[in-house]
């Protein structure tokens, strides 16, 4: 009987929705950079676009970002990294955080000459928070383009010192086998199945064998070749070379990835179609470096290059047996992330057989452009005046808060209409093995989606304007995680069982999720336009020194006309 009126309903329904647009084109610009990324910005501005005479719908509109990654040898000689043999590929080796998005540090919009969204630096984090907590298995499943295949929690590991998996928060393991269930051995999971789906999405190579073991398996290149591949603008490894006397070894790869611009920032998920309107998104971009030795199968010597000191965006596999960096042999390298088809590590750049990507060289932002049925356009500017309310985000960091230690920090003097405030703690370097704060490592996906490991905070309370949002103070995990985490960005608030959404379960919270999030934006209508003072407190009960980043949402908005893009 529960299906009958459903049965009923979908009787009586029409069987043809009606025609609201009679044309729908895909318009592409490029942005203002000239295919020069090194400065670490992009500027896009839309004027192109505003000239169109169509209505823009940015909530569908998303980014093309053509990324490099580039792993060079410091040793020229045979025996040393040879990436095009077959036992020593290193198709493996290097990857990416959780997200496209994360090489995007921070993000200003404007809108006809003025700031609707301000710069708020370690966007990642709180883009891959927002993703984590929105996005179903369903959805993920989707979207290999943006690189979205969250961390596995349960992989997750630490080392004191140099190790198979680098140094400090580990979770670059990349070969999946069942761990063996003793007393001494108590790992739930031996990979990271988040990293290595990361890598399939992107590192096709046309050399690669189809099957393994089979007699006359085809390599790739008979299904697809590099050229049609150029041609379809597909990411791949377009370029190995090995060491050799005189030539050090070289293994690229070329990436087109996509930023949804509903993912990147909550107005443009919440703008209507616009005609006329000129935007300019300015962002600061992390290409980066990672210098490393590799002896006898352990990592040291790591030094990060990130110009902007945010999240980096780059995961380099562990060297265990049978992970991605088994095959490098003793040596030094480095491996760089470069927005663009160009390698900007000027030190890879300068050796011989290094070359640029063969896909995109550039940016480009994609929206489409509808044509009305002009009944419904009529009907759309009967009320042409559109008020968009979106969230903006203030951004601070607590920092150093040592092990078993109190905090007390006023985040902001006034913040109106605040409506959501999520701490995330991250390991500081001096914690993290002495090397690396946790958000530079590229042997841990921190800043793209997991947290540090095992890090809780007791007696947690978020104060607005001397009142505790919490009656009593924060005290057991499973309180944070189902009062206030669990439904927090989902479907129904995840009140609705069999139709949600998020990502993060209990025990992934409890173990490297750990994210302390809270609705601070219930209050009398009168007092939400009154600034207000925002602190936090609480007790570091991790075993570790953290800094606690805190991302304030905030309700602001604007008023256009939908015909003219004029701001009212």
């Amino acid at each position: 009987m529960s299906g009958d009126a459903l049965v009923f309903d979908m009787a009586n329904s029409p069987r043809k929705d009606p025609s609201v647009f009679v044309k729908k084109d895909w318009l592409a610009i490029s942005d203002d950079m000239n295919q020069n990324y090194a400065g670490n910005q992009v500027v896009i501005q839309t004027s192109q676009l505003s000239n169109s005479n169509k209505y823009l719908d940015y909530r569908q509109g998303y980014l093309t970002v053509p990324l490099l990654l580039t792993l060079t040898s410091d040793t020229a000689a045979s025996g040393k990294m040879a990436p095009a043999t077959a036992a020593t590929s290193c198709d493996f080796t290097l990857g990416l955080k959780n997200w496209i998005g994360s090489v995007i540090h921070n993000l200003t919009i404007d809108i006809n000459g003025s700031t609707i969204a301000q710069q708020s630096n370690f966007l990642p984090i709180y883009n891959n928070f927002k993703l984590m907590t929105t996005l179903s298995a369903n959805d993920y499943q989707m979207f290999s383009s943006i690189g979205f295949a969250p961390d596995d929690a349960m992989s997750i590991s630490f080392q004191a010192g140099n190790s198979e998996n680098g140094i400090g928060v580990a979770n670059n393991q990349n070969a999946l086998t069942f761990p063996v269930v003793t007393a001494a051995f108590n790992s739930y999971e031996t990979a990271n199945k988040g990293l290595l789906k990361r890598q399939m999405y992107f590192n096709y190579d046309p050399a690669g064998t189809s099957a393994v073991g089979v007699a006359n398996s085809a390599p790739f290149s008979s299904l697809l070749s590099t050229t049609y591949a150029n041609q379809l603008y597909k990411s791949y490894i377009f370029n190995k070379v090995n060491a050799a006397s005189g030539q050090k070894g070289i293994y690229q790869q070329a990436i087109t990835g996509i930023v949804y611009l509903r993912h990147l920032h909550d107005f443009f998920d919440k703008m209507p179609l616009l005609k006329g309107v000129f935007l300019k998104m300015t962002m600061g971009i992390s290409n980066t470096s990672v210098a490393f030795t590799v002896a006898s199968n352990v990592i040291s010597g790591t030094t990060v290059t990130n110009a902007l000191g945010g999240v980096q965006p780059l995961m380099i596999a562990s060297a265990l047996t049978s992970n991605g960096s088994k095959t490098l042999p003793d040596d030094s390298y480095i491996a760089s992330l470069s927005v663009g088809g160009k390698c900007l590590n000027t030190t890879q750049a300068a050796i011989s057989g290094v070359i640029n990507s063969p896909l995109a060289q550039g940016i480009t932002l994609n929206v489409p452009a509808m044509t009305f049925v002009p009944p419904m356009e009529i009907a759309y500017l009967s009320n042409s005046i559109k008020r968009i309310t979106y969230t903006d985000l203030y951004q601070f960091t607590v920092q150093n808060i040592a092990s078993g230690s109190q905090f007390n920090s006023l985040i902001s003097n006034s913040i109106a209409n605040l409506q959501k405030v999520i701490c995330v703690p991250f390991l500081t370097a001096a914690a993290n093995g002495g090397a690396l704060h946790q958000l530079q490592s590229p042997f841990d996906g921190a800043g793209g989606g997991t947290t540090a490991p095992l890090s809780h905070l007791g007696a947690f309370n978020i104060v607005v304007s001397g009142a505790n949002v919490f009656l009593n103070s924060v005290k057991y995990s499973y309180e944070m995680f189902n009062n206030q985490v669990m439904g927090l960005n989902s479907i129904n608030a995840g009140l609705t069982d069999g139709m949600g959404s998020s990502l993060i379960n209990s025990l992934d919270w409890e173990t490297a999720y750990s994210y302390y999030a809270a609705d601070v934006s219930r209050m009398l209508d009168i007092d939400k336009n009154v600034g207000k003072a925002l602190s936090v407190t609480g007790q570091n009960l991790s075993g570790k020194e953290i800094d606690l980043f805190v991302f304030a949402e905030y309700e602001t908005e604007i008023v256009v006309d939908a015909l003219t893009g004029a701001r009212v």
